[in-house]
Protein backbone atom coordinates (compact mmCIF):
# COMPACT_ATOMS: atom_id res chain seq x y z
CA UNK A 1 0.00 0.00 0.00
CA UNK A 2 1.35 3.42 -0.92
CA UNK A 3 2.03 6.08 1.68
CA UNK A 4 -0.61 8.45 0.26
CA UNK A 5 -3.26 5.74 0.64
CA UNK A 6 -2.19 5.05 4.22
CA UNK A 7 -2.32 8.77 5.04
CA UNK A 8 -5.82 9.01 3.55
CA UNK A 9 -7.00 6.17 5.80
CA UNK A 10 -5.40 7.69 8.91
CA UNK A 11 -6.98 11.04 8.12
CA UNK A 12 -10.36 9.41 7.44
CA UNK A 13 -10.45 7.76 10.87
CA UNK A 14 -9.16 10.92 12.52
CA UNK A 15 -11.94 13.03 10.98
CA UNK A 16 -14.51 10.38 11.77
CA UNK A 17 -13.44 10.26 15.42
CA UNK A 18 -14.09 14.01 15.69
CA UNK A 19 -17.73 13.56 14.75
CA UNK A 20 -18.56 10.38 16.68
CA UNK A 21 -17.14 7.56 18.73
CA UNK A 22 -15.35 4.99 16.58
CA UNK A 23 -16.50 1.40 16.67
CA UNK A 24 -14.06 -1.22 17.94
CA UNK A 25 -13.46 -2.36 14.36
CA UNK A 26 -12.72 1.21 13.27
CA UNK A 27 -10.35 1.68 16.21
CA UNK A 28 -8.47 -1.46 15.19
CA UNK A 29 -8.29 -0.25 11.59
CA UNK A 30 -7.02 3.14 12.74
CA UNK A 31 -4.29 1.47 14.80
CA UNK A 32 -3.39 -0.75 11.84
CA UNK A 33 -2.99 2.23 9.50
CA UNK A 34 -1.10 4.30 12.06
CA UNK A 35 1.33 1.41 12.54
CA UNK A 36 1.70 1.01 8.77
CA UNK A 37 2.40 4.73 8.48
CA UNK A 38 5.06 4.64 11.20
CA UNK A 39 6.70 1.53 9.75
CA UNK A 40 6.92 3.12 6.30
CA UNK A 41 8.03 6.46 7.73
CA UNK A 42 10.85 4.85 9.72
CA UNK A 43 12.01 2.80 6.72
CA UNK A 44 12.02 5.85 4.43
CA UNK A 45 13.81 7.94 7.03
CA UNK A 46 16.44 5.25 7.58
CA UNK A 47 16.99 4.93 3.81
CA UNK A 48 17.41 8.68 3.60
CA UNK A 49 19.92 8.76 6.44
CA UNK A 50 21.83 5.80 4.98
CA UNK A 51 22.21 7.68 1.69
CA UNK A 52 23.86 10.72 3.30
CA UNK A 53 27.60 10.97 2.79
CA UNK A 54 29.68 13.01 5.20
CA UNK A 55 32.64 14.90 3.81
CA UNK A 56 35.37 15.65 6.32
CA UNK A 57 37.52 18.74 5.82
CA UNK A 58 40.40 20.18 7.81
CA UNK A 59 40.57 23.76 9.09
CA UNK A 60 41.89 24.92 5.68
CA UNK A 61 38.95 23.42 3.82
CA UNK A 62 40.91 20.49 2.37
CA UNK A 63 39.04 17.23 2.11
CA UNK A 64 40.27 14.53 4.43
CA UNK A 65 40.18 11.10 2.83
CA UNK A 66 38.85 8.43 5.14
CA UNK A 67 37.11 5.10 5.14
Amino acid sequence: MEMKDIIEKVNHYSQLSRTRELTEEEKEERIKYRNLYMTNFRANFKNHLDSIKVKYVDENGNEIKGN
